[in-house]
Order: C-alpha cells, then structure tokens, then sequence
C-alpha cells in the first residue's frame, strides 16, 4: 500500500489496472460457467460497481485530501484565519501540504520581523529624536568669539556630541566637543548621559573646565559599560579676561591658527577618556590657550581625520592643519568652515560615511565686535550613503 501513497500516476494506474482486472475476472468466470453473454443489466450493474469503488477511492484519496489543501490555501490567500495540516501522503498532495506548511512558517518569521523592524525603527526614530533634541538649538552670548558648529552622525543615533552651556553668573561659557565609542543606540545613550551629567555641574557654578570634567566622569563612570567611553576637550571661555582655557580627556588634536606669523599649531587635548577609570582628578588638568585678536582654534572628532580617500588614505590631522593654515585670516568663522569643509570634501570624493562627524571652528575677533554662534545638526543619509560631493547635509 506505501507505493500507493508515493505517486497519484501510481494511484491512477493501481484504479485503472483494478478496473481491467476487474473485467478479466469477469470475462473468466463466464467463461468457465459456460455463459455466453449476461443480462444487460447485470452487465451494467458490474461495470457500474467497479466504477463506483474506483470513484470512491478517487474520492477519499485525492479529492479530500486536495480540497483540505486547498481550503487552507484560499484562506490564506483571502486573509481568513489558516491552520496548518499534517501531511497524511507523500504523493503530490501531500508535498503541496508540506509545501503549504512550510510556507506559512516562512510568512510568519517574515510578518514577525517586519513588525519587529518596524517596532525598532520607531525606537530609533524616537532615541535619534531625543538626542536630537539634546543637541543644542543655541548658544549663550560668548562675547569676543565667533563661532561655527556642525555635526552629522553616520546612522540614526550618533555618538558625536557637543554643546555651549553658561556658568550661573552669566562670565564663563563652557565649550565642549565630545566622541563616544562606536556609533549607533549604545554610543548615543552614553552621548546623552554624558550631556546630562555636564550639563548639570555646569549649572552647579563649578568654576572651571577640568572640575566639569572630574565630576562628570566620576558619575559616568560607574553607570556605563567598561567597554564604552568617551573622549573630549572642553574649552572654557572667561568673557570678562577675554582667555581661552581647555581641559582634555583623551580626545583628538586641537587647532590653533596664529594670524600674527600665519602658522597652525596642533596639540594634544590631553587627559585620559571618560569612563576608562574611576578618578581622573590627578590626570585631568586645566591650561589657557593664549589668544590674539584673528587667532582660530578648531575643534573636531575623528570622523574627520579618519575619513578616507579612494587610494585609501586618510585625511588627518596634517591635512587639515594645512587647510586651516590657508583659510585661517578669513575674516569670519563661518568662511573658514566652510572652506575647510570644501577641502575635506574635494579629498575624500565620493566619500562613504563610516563614523559620526563634527567640527567647530572658534575666531576670536574682540570683544568690540558683534559675535554670532551658528549650530546645524545634519542626519544621516537615509536615500543613499554615497554622494558626490560631501556636506554636512540639511
């Protein structure tokens, strides 16, 4: 009976086969009672009989077994509620039930991941929006300083940060730039945490950069994963000596353009990275950047530096210092961003954005003379992660 569940040709050859033999049978049974020819009657009566088992065994072995099949199938397909059904052959009928089967499994992994994909991308829409929004809009007067901040992070939650918070009497501007490990929903709740935590020793009155950057890393540090941290340098501007102070924790070069030779310096922040240890008071330290009228410092993170070009080479710090040697006696912060921008963009090309990316570029122009600060805070490319040419985005 198994080679009559293999294959509905074998069923179909197994009916026909019973029907002829079911004749012959006949035609010999006459044959030996000496009967010449049945009543035509009787004659129909056998004829009908066998067909009538072969129809029954069509019934119970195709047609119900198929339209079982089938009526899943048109549920289905009409959106009504399906049940999966075990396979009772290994016929045809039975390979489109286990067909049928398992291709109900597959839409449902793929319904669950859709909504599953669906349900993150939300999350991530809402985590890029609150870091978004802890991104600052605007910056408190910093009198003497003109001032261009941008950023663009590399997926939907960056790890970049920077802000310009004022002390409570109004004197000192605190200005940071930050970069956490990584990319993505980790490296932006550390960016977050981070802010929060700066945000509030500042507004505490703590009078000067390297005490903002000791508490906020004895607080952050306990509350992160060993395996994340952040690097910064923060600069502290006392508006009322007109002096640049900066603490650093581990993060890249800063810039200075000198407009009295037009020469660039580049020196390390110093420091070590937030969260790496649990006290870095003896290591953190607070220096002043001496400055005249048209001096620029610059400030970035490695999405910079590291970006490279087709050939596979890196941007750098000595390339960059060579472009703000070029376009530092600009007369405002915004044209030397912009022309170190174009410098960054023509040497990358076609440039795919790996790494969260931000510059600030600081000119000190004197307290006489009106100063701005503008902030942009681009997303991702969502469309496409090659341009020809780079931008900050919109």
């Amino acid at each position: 009976m198994r080679l009559l569940r293999d294959s509905l040709t074998k069923k179909a050859v197994f009916l026909f086969s019973f029907l002829v033999a079911g004749l012959v049978v006949a035609a010999v049974i006459m044959t030996r009672e000496g009967v010449e020819q049945l009543p035509l009657n009787l004659s129909l009566g056998i004829i009908g009989g066998l067909l009538f088992l072969i129809l029954l065994a069509f019934l119970f072995n195709v047609m119900l077994p198929l339209g079982r099949v089938s009526k899943q199938v048109k549920n289905l397909l009409s959106g009504k509620q399906y049940q999966r059904l075990k396979p009772l052959t290994v016929d045809e009928i039975g390979v489109f039930t286990h067909f049928f089967n398992e291709i109900t499994l597959d839409l449902e992994k793929i319904s669950y991941d859709v909504k599953e994909r669906r349900r993150m991308s939300s999350e991530l829409d809402i985590a890029a929006q609150i870091q978004k929004d802890v991104l600052p809009k605007s910056a408190p007067d910093s009198p003497g300083l003109d001032i261009v901040a941008k950023t663009r992070s590399a997926a939907e939650v960056g790890g970049d940060s920077f802000d310009f918070l004022s002390s409570p009497d109004g004197n000192q501007t605190y200005i940071y730039i930050g970069d956490v490990t990584g990319h993505g929903v980790p490296a932006g709740l550390v960016m977050v945490m981070t802010d929060t935590i700066i945000t509030s020793m500042v507004s505490l009155g703590l009078d000067n950069s390297k005490d903002v950057v000791v508490h906020t890393n004895a607080l952050l540090t306990p509350r992160i994963s060993t395996r994340l941290f952040m690097t910064m340098v923060m600069l502290r501007w006392d508006a009322a000596l007109q002096k640049m102070f900066y603490t650093g924790a581990g993060h890249e070069h800063v810039l200075l353009y000198r407009v009295k030779d037009q020469s660039v310096e580049s020196f390390r922040s110093g420091g070590i990275a937030l969260g790496m240890i649990p006290d870095n008071s003896k290591i953190a330290q607070e220096k002043e950047i001496s400055m005249e009228i048209g001096d620029v410092i610059v400030l970035y993170t490695d999405g910079l530096t590291e970006a490279k070009s087709h050939s596979g080479k890196m941007f750098g710090v000595d390339r960059m210092g060579e472009s703000l040697k070029k376009h530092g006696y600009l007369p405002s912060s915004e044209s030397i961003f912009d022309h170190l921008t174009k410098d960054f963009a023509n040497f990358v090309g076609e440039y795919v954005q790996v790494d969260d990316t931000t510059m600030i570029v600081i000119k000190y122009v004197g307290k006489e003379k009106d100063t701005k600060t503008q902030l942009a805070i681009a997303a991702p490319e969502t469309t496409s992660t090659e341009t020809k040419i780079w931008s900050w985005g919109s």
